[in-house]
């Protein structure tokens, strides 16, 4: 009869072990706390919607300057948040290379990073808008 319920115990005991053990590995835990601007390399994945294949293209937020690179060329700005997510960047500077094949690309980011008023962090993703739509995406 011990027998028995010893054999009834060991599937939740199982159960509870896994718990436990997943629980200690944070699988079951959400995310701390929320990503911020700064501190992250965001990595472009689409301008106007069309998705990027590259992953040559990223950003790094870090107290009022920005840099990365727009596919080809470093780039640097100076950037400003206000209220309500709110964000503009000064002008950008740029190595001056060329690469062949994502000229356009580097033109359209940067003339886009040009035109962003508005920032959203949503689900790993930064999403720069313009007064009316998104222009930039970038994933963490």
């Amino acid at each position: 009869m011990l027998a028995n319920k010893l054999k009834d115990m060991k599937f939740p005991l199982l159960i509870l072990f896994f718990a436990i053990t997943l629980a200690g590995c944070n699988i079951l835990q959400p995310e701390s706390s929320p990503l911020k601007l700064e501190g992250q390399e965001w990595k472009l994945v689409s301008i106007d919607h069309k998705k990027i294949t590259s992953d040559r293209a990223f950003l790094v937020f870090d107290g009022g300057k920005v840099h990365g690179k727009a596919f080809c060329n470093s780039i640097n700005s100076g950037y400003e948040l206000m209220g309500d997510n709110q964000l503009t960047f000064d002008p950008f500077i740029s190595t001056k290379m060329y690469c062949d094949g994502v000229m356009d690309l580097e033109s359209q980011m940067i003339t886009n990073l040009q035109n962003v008023k508005r920032y959203e962090i949503k689900n790993r993703m930064l999403y720069l808008s313009d007064s009316d739509k998104m222009i930039l995406t970038f994933k963490k």
